[in-house]
């Protein structure tokens, strides 16, 4: 190899290198922001076991899909009620890692029955494409659950869109006027529940600036949809 190849070769592992040590140092950076996050806010670093990974993964699993998912940068903090944690959920089936969630809120307490269901919000009706997307997100809620309609309940219905893999008679009773109502003051909420456990976060919050003020409100937004859940 003459010279100017050796240069290029030189200046190509160089430069995988430097990509290679910039990924894991912001990768670094960040889960110490999130530590640093949680633990202002009462929670405590935990290695998630199979268990809370098994629970919380059961609730993104689609029907008749195949998925790995892991938990990662897991905190942990005892509530009056139950526990909550904070966690990332990272989907491993593909080559590259997915992340599904990044610092959602789990809430797992024996005051909990709810039948399996997801909620996803709706586009603001003021917007002129909201309608397709709408639609979209309908077709979309169709693959991980059968739609259920709220029409006795309007302005829940034009906000959120619910689905479940089963009992959506269960569902459509256990959103009654005081859930839906609560809900209908609420905007861009998430969640997946069954059971004792839900997951809780909301679409278009910005965490990569690892303002803890974001977090905060997140945990207090999650505990204000656990006491609504509570029947």
């Amino acid at each position: 190899m003459d010279i100017t190849g050796i240069l290029v070769l030189v200046g190509f592992l160089l430069f995988f290198g430097g990509m290679l040590y910039f990924a894991i140092t912001s990768t670094r950076k960040e889960a110490e922001q999130k530590k640093q996050n949680a633990q202002s806010l009462g929670f405590s670093p935990v290695e998630a076991d199979a268990k809370l990974t098994d629970e919380i993964a059961a609730l993104y699993r689609r029907p008749g899909v195949q998925t790995r998912y892991e938990l990662r940068n897991v905190s942990r903090r005892i509530i009056p009620d139950g526990e909550m944690y904070l966690f990332d959920l990272v989907d491993t089936s593909g080559e590259d890692d997915s992340w599904t969630e990044k610092q959602a809120v789990a809430i797992i307490s024996p005051h909990l029955n709810m039948p399996p269901f997801n909620l996803f919000p709706k586009a603001d009706q003021k917007y002129a494409i909201s309608g397709l997307a709408n639609k979209v997100l309908e077709w979309g809620m169709s693959f991980v659950g059968t739609p259920i309609e709220f029409s006795e309940y309007p302005e829940f219905a034009s906000r959120y869109i619910v689905s479940s893999n089963e009992a959506t008679d269960w569902v459509r009773g256990y959103f009654d006027q005081h859930l839906a109502g609560y809900f209908s003051r609420t905007k861009m909420f998430m969640l997946h529940a069954a059971g004792n456990i839900f997951t809780f976060s909301e679409m278009g919050t910005k965490l990569s600036d690892g303002d803890p003020s974001v977090i905060s409100q997140r945990v207090h937004n999650a505990l204000d949809v656990f006491r609504a859940l509570q029947k």
